[in-house]
């Protein structure tokens, strides 16, 4: 994120109590072995499901089509899992996830009652900053950034906002965020039919741990208002430095909904290389701070390992924190596909984004 006035780690809570409100459960399936374990999170979901189960066994918790539905997702061979389940009690879950290259399969598991649609919906807007074709230099998509509006009606960075003694809570400005970016896509999807654009939005790490944040991207995936690949979702390596496995439950159980994901800030924290091989992601955003030391030896040397690896990897790499041209030509050498920054443009309404795409030659509907 090349915006430095707002980090949404700084929004988030605590780690322990963001786990114990977002009442999930992180699973994983073993085909060798035939073994389904789940484990909690802060509170139990549904405590007696918590374990390490054969398949059979686990099945007789379940209603005849859910046992036969869930013995179909996890022997198969298709990529997403994504179930509602039935208990012999009643109750209903939710089981997400992806199935990696080595066969096994993991994600997480949620009530599907705990998802409350009805919220208050926090003051805030999100802007838009231009993600740049280094090739020709055309808008090609944006970032997703969250700002509120003070007394005087002017946009102020959210951290502002928190600090001002009204923070937000829980999950609401990550669903917000994806509300307000879903609603930016359906109408810029209208008013330019004939130029795709995309949209990013930041998740925290506690924010891969709310089963109503995982909810939200399934839903707006699911609508149709615009195309699959035109949301996407930067993950920060960071989030999960401490719990890698769950991190990447938690970015298998996002990747079901078909929604593409990123890893942003890349090159900033000691796991990057684990977190490039096990996540599902299509691209690498560069940490801005690593960008904006292009230049030197060793920064340079740096980079251009990154790219490469990455390049073979058959991932695209954008390079944030792009504040002054001059390094542009040196990014496109070693491999970046993109840049954004305020080089080329500072962040901007959703109303405004039609008027600047209509000076950047899109011709509208």
């Amino acid at each position: 994120m090349s915006d430095a006035q707002y980090n949404p780690s700084e929004l988030a809570p605590d780690r322990s109590a963001a786990l114990e409100a977002a009442r999930v459960s992180v699973w994983d399936w073993n085909p060798t072995s035939g073994h389904l374990r789940i484990r909690a999170h802060g509170a139990a979901v549904i405590p007696e499901i918590e374990g390490d189960w054969k398949l059979a066994a686990f099945q007789s918790l379940l209603k005849g089509l859910s046992a036969r539905a869930l013995e179909g997702a996890l022997t198969s061979r298709q990529g997403h899992i994504s179930l509602l389940l039935l208990m012999a009690d009643g109750r209903r879950f939710r089981m997400v996830g992806a199935r990696g290259e080595d066969g096994e399969a993991r994600g997480l598991l949620f009530l599907a009652d705990a998802v409350d649609d009805v919220r208050a919906r926090p003051a805030i807007e999100a802007v838009f900053q231009p993600i740049i074709r280094i090739a020709d230099e055309k808008p090609v998509g944006f970032e997703a950034l969250a700002r509120w509006r003070d007394d005087d009606n002017k946009l102020r960075p959210v951290g502002e906002f928190s600090i001002s003694g009204h923070p937000f809570t829980g999950s609401d400005l990550a669903i917000e965020m994806l509300r307000q970016t879903g609603d930016a896509l359906c109408e810029w999807s209208s008013a330019f039919p004939g130029h795709p654009v995309h949209a990013q939005v930041n998740l925290t790490g506690s924010d891969l741990f709310q089963a109503d944040v995982i909810q939200t991207v399934e839903d707006l995936m699911g609508q149709g208002r615009f195309a699959k690949e035109a949301l996407r979702i930067e993950l920060t390596e960071q989030a999960a430095l401490r719990d890698f496995d769950d991190g990447v439950a938690a970015a298998a159980a996002l990747s079901a909904s078909g929604v593409t994901l990123i890893l942003d800030d890349f090159g900033s924290g000691h796991s990057s290389l684990a977190w490039l091989a096990a996540i599902p992601a299509s691209a690498i955003k560069l940490d801005p701070q690593l960008t904006q030391m292009a230049g030197s030896p060793r920064v340079d040397t740096m980079l251009n390992g990154v790219c490469k690896l990455a390049r073979e990897l058959g991932m695209s790499i954008t390079a944030e924190g792009v504040e002054d041209k001059s390094k542009v030509a040196f990014l496109q050498n070693i491999g970046c596909d993109y840049v954004q920054g305020y080089a080329y443009a500072r962040p901007m309404t959703r109303s405004d984004v039609i008027s600047y795409l209509k000076n950047e030659g899109f011709e509208p509907a």
